[in-house]
């Protein structure tokens, strides 16, 4: 006689064993692809690797030469870098993009300055245009909340070159968010440089070296209402420093500001200029080399340098 219990038995086994082989056969069908998905992981892993680096700054040697002048001609900048606390009014942002030919010793006077400035670490993301290394170096940097970093992105124009709209959405993060951080100094180098370009914008201090390969295109004429913009703004920012116990000497208001007019295209590098000259004036009382708050010919034209690669 048929037994119903022994033929649902069996029948749920045979169901149970359809299953397992149907798992088994799917697994077999998507280990190619999940085979596929770890090598890209690691692969992944291995690009972060050799594109970042994180070391502490008191390991670094850096072999540089002939470039004592500029060393010296940028004390102030290292000064305000290595305190902070004691430049925290001047509204500047803290990235540098050094301009040089190749070879001539960009990364090796970024670790100067790192040095100089008694930074903590040192980040660097060798390869600018791997939008996995930047997001990488994003995460490290903000994690040091009370040491002092320098990000450093060597040849970061081949990022620019390339344009792809990813990277360079990654990379203008990067720098604009860690350089709001007192304690992150934002560098980069470049072999090639164009005024009034992306890369241009995104730095506020630019360091060229001798031998540079520095564009600055067609005159562009400036239309008479926004020459008048920019004139009301360079009066609105030399006011506000004066306002702060800055003042002029061995030149007029109106001096002042038809040399800032001559260079400035736009409103963020008149402040730059005016916030330059603020940091050279505060380093020079800080260091007695004056007893007040100066803006000479001199400051305005190396601040001026500074912002327009002049």
């Amino acid at each position: 006689m048929l037994n119903p219990a022994a033929s649902a038995d069996s029948a749920l086994l045979l169901t149970e064993e359809f299953l397992v082989f149907a798992t088994v056969v799917g697994s077999i069908a998507t280990l190619p692809t999940f085979i596929e998905f770890i090598s890209e992981v690691r692969k992944r892993r291995e690009r972060i690797y050799l594109s970042l680096e994180d070391v502490p700054v008191n390991t670094l040697n850096p072999r540089l030469a002939g470039m004592d002048a500029l060393i010296t001609s940028i004390a102030d900048l290292i000064d305000r870098a290595r305190n902070p606390a004691e430049y925290k009014d001047l509204k500047i942002g803290n990235e540098v993009l050094i301009i040089g030919p190749i070879q001539s010793g960009k990364k090796s006077l970024a670790e100067r300055i790192a040095l100089m400035a008694g930074m903590e670490r040192l980040v660097t993301v060798y390869n600018p245009r791997d939008s996995d290394a930047l997001a990488k170096a994003k995460s490290i940097v903000r994690g040091y909340k009370s040491k002092k970093v320098m990000l450093l992105l060597p040849r970061i124009d081949l990022a620019y070159k390339e344009s792809d709209p990813d990277v360079l959405t990654e990379l203008d993060a990067l720098i604009e968010t860690t350089s709001e951080r007192q304690n992150v100094l934002v560098v980069a180098t470049t072999v090639t440089f164009e005024a009034n370009s992306d890369l241009d914008n995104l730095f506020g201090i630019k360091l060229t070296l001798p031998g540079a390969e520095v564009t600055h295109g067609d005159n562009r004429e400036i239309p008479e209402d926004a020459r008048q913009m920019l004139a009301e703004v360079a009066v609105f920012y030399l006011k506000e420093a004066q306002r702060q116990g800055f003042r002029l000497q061995g030149m007029t208001e109106d001096q002042f500001r038809s040399r800032v007019l001559e260079s400035a295209i736009n409103p963020a590098e008149i402040e730059d200029i005016v916030v330059l000259c603020q940091t050279t004036a505060l380093y020079r009382r800080r260091t007695r080399q004056a007893s007040d708050l100066i803006f000479t010919r001199e400051i305005l034209e190396t601040a001026i340098s500074r912002v327009a690669a002049e």
